[in-house]
């Protein structure tokens, strides 16, 4: 009896390492809540934050900067800056690629028009905005660096009818307005990480599931 008690005593122990260990990541955190950053990061610019990260998770996004020579562009100050992880990359990717694989076409193939395109999607100039704006907004309408319009909205927070208790955490909610003859749907992305701060801009991390593609019409869809 001791010694299930003593492995349950330790089990639990554990458990509770592992989880003290991942509320310590400072990387970015897929909570749907607010990030958490050292004074050296924010004063990072959005490039070399992005290349910095050490799980590695913004390297397409990286690359796509460097092909298409807008190192500057999402350096600019006073910008939002909504950024897409490796995943969403490859699914931009794949969709470009005929093959029953499914082999991710590489970006070095892919026309430096359409990936800058796309880019501008994510960056709208002279504003920061934060999850705590969204969320006074409920819904604002802002342009992209292409001039799209593109939605930001508040979600979650929910309460229960006859409760005052929040019983889910606010998040932002990113729409880019399909564009007639380009688009296929208006495009829509929870974000993952609020708030995240650079020296010249405000970044929020799209939510796993998210396209770097962002509704555009492409030749093969899957």
């Amino acid at each position: 009896m001791k010694n299930t008690t003593y492995k349950t005593i330790a089990l639990l122990g554990v458990i509770f390492i592992l989880i003290a260990s991942a509320c310590k990541k400072k990387d970015y955190f897929v909570d749907g809540g607010l990030a958490q950053q050292s004074e050296a990061e924010k004063s990072m610019s959005t490039y070399d934050f992005l290349a910095g990260r050490s799980n590695h998770m913004f390297d397409s996004l990286v690359k796509i900067i460097n092909l298409t020579n807008t190192k500057a562009l999402v350096n600019t100050n006073n910008i939002t800056f909504y950024a897409a992880s490796n995943e969403a990359v490859i699914r931009f990717q794949q969709r470009l690629n005929a093959s029953d694989k499914l082999a991710p076409r590489p970006l070095s193939k892919i026309g430096l028009d359409t990936l800058k395109l796309l880019l501008n999607r994510f960056i709208i100039p002279g504003n920061r905005i934060t999850l705590e704006q969204a969320v006074a907004d409920k819904l604002k309408t802002y342009k992209d660096n292409n001039t799209d319009s593109i939605n930001i909205a508040s979600a979650g927070g929910g309460i229960n009818a006859g409760s005052s208790i929040q019983t889910s955490a606010f998040r932002m909610y990113y729409e880019h307005r399909k564009i007639k003859k380009v688009d296929s749907v208006n495009y829509g992305s929870d974000i993952q990480t609020h708030n995240l701060i650079t020296a010249n801009a405000r970044v929020h991390v799209l939510a796993n599931g998210a396209n770097f593609a962002c509704g555009l019409k492409l030749k093969y869809y899957r």
